[in-house]
């Protein structure tokens, strides 16, 4: 095949693509995605499809955005410094342009959110802050009609029987930090990864499962848990500084691949690891692309990290665990002391790891650590540690106001 990507060149071609062209050094930006579920006001059931289709086209009228089509579908509306998308099962993402402080993005996420409330007002339905549905079962929500969906639904399946539930009954949020360069990726994508039973626990925010009490405080933690395994999850290698880059190129050379671009049309690929199908002259630079962006790990490397173990929650707790965040990935006094203590956070293997993250998703802040500390605990000494640096030189993310509601949160 013209333009395959040769088997020696892969390591290489994804080094590029996964840390070739981090943020320079300085600028250290801040992002966030926040997904909502539409619902009945009084019944809590999920809107029809066809009416969160329906919103996002009256969203891009009334913005005049420009939007991004997948065949028939709007699959993206680009406004003023922010954006809309619709996940598989019509849940509404909202994101923001990256900014350099909590304090830059707040007019814009008002903006949209009032947008949004303006949209539904005097409908059936409006945005809740859920990390699943509470009522609706995922088996009756329909899926979004793009190719996209359609194969990963297919193919990721087998691999994990609750992908159907994370594609159409799960709502979260997503927040955004820059790296330098290769050494500092290894460093905050190790430490983001210990953190994650703990930053779930403060987000868990989806016990009720189709009317009833599912048993964990974060169910969503426990969709993603039995989500395609081949593609979720901390990559092996993924909690030390020295092995967390390494380790994410050998995860995605691993993965099983889900899709190609032929023709200018998305096709199934076969069912090979995409190292595989390399070796086979299947795959090209675009194709490569595709690869790492249907990748779902707990933190994902794209030159930047995104954090994606979070719980859909309402805006000041998602905005007060932003806060919390950039003080532990961006000043260094914090990040220094959240190291140490993240090492209570490291099991012996990877039956440990799926352990923690098994006790995250079903105690939330309740849970303990491997060495015994609870989950709590160590949130608080996190809070602690960004609340005495945010605001200060260097440190002016945030501000230690910022950080009240995970505190009060936290308890």
């Amino acid at each position: 095949m013209r333009d395959a990507i040769s088997p020696q060149a892969l390591d290489q071609a994804l080094e590029e693509a996964v840390i070739g062209s981090p943020m320079p050094g300085g600028r250290n930006y801040l992002g966030i995605e926040v997904e909502r579920l539409i619902l009945h006001r009084e019944t809590k059931e999920a809107a029809p499809l066809g009416f969160c289709r329906q919103l996002l086209a009256d969203l891009a009228e009334h913005i005049g955005g420009e939007i991004t089509w997948d065949g028939d579908v709007i699959r993206r509306v680009d406004g003023d410094g922010f954006s809309f998308t619709m996940e598989p099962g019509g849940q509404l993402e909202l994101a923001t342009d990256p900014r350099s402080s909590l304090d830059e993005l707040d007019p814009t996420m008002d903006q949209i959110r009032r947008l949004v409330d303006g949209h539904l007002a005097g409908t059936e339905y409006e945005l809740e802050s859920r990390g699943h549905t509470p009522v609706s079962k995922a088996t009756d929500l329909e899926l979004l009609p793009r190719s996209r969906y359609q194969i990963m639904n297919r193919t990721m399946t087998p691999r994990g029987h609750l992908t159907p539930n994370m594609m159409r009954a799960t709502a979260g949020f997503q927040l955004s930090y820059d790296v330098t360069d290769r050494e500092d990726a290894g460093r905050k994508l190790a430490l983001l990864n210990r953190l994650a039973p703990v930053m779930t626990a403060i987000t868990a925010n989806s016990r009720t499962i189709e009317g009833r009490d599912s048993g964990y405080a974060s169910y969503r933690h426990y969709v993603w848990l039995h989500t395609d395994r081949d593609r979720v999850g901390v990559p092996e290698g993924g909690l030390h500084a020295e092995t967390a880059v390494d380790g994410y190129i050998q995860f995605a050379r691993r993965a099983t691949a889900l899709f190609l671009k032929r023709d200018g049309n998305l096709v199934e690929a076969p069912q090979r690891s995409f190292e595989q199908l390399v070796a086979e002259g299947e795959i090209t630079p675009e194709d490569l692309d595709l690869h790492l962006s249907s990748l779902f790990p707990f933190v994902r490397l794209r030159n930047y990290l995104e954090i994606r173990y979070f719980d859909a929650v309402s805006w000041d707790l998602a905005r007060s665990v932003l806060a919390l965040l950039s003080g532990l990935v961006y000043c260094p006094k914090a990040t220094a002391a959240a190291q140490v203590l993240s090492a209570d956070l490291v099991p012996a293997d990877r039956a440990g790891l799926a352990t923690i993250h098994m006790e995250a998703a079903k105690n939330g802040l309740d849970g303990h650590a491997p060495a015994g500390g609870s989950f709590r605990d160590l949130a608080r000494s996190l809070v602690d540690y960004s609340a005495a640096t945010l605001g200060g030189d260097n440190c002016r993310w945030a501000d230690p106001d910022d950080l009240e509601v995970v505190a009060e949160r936290i308890g």
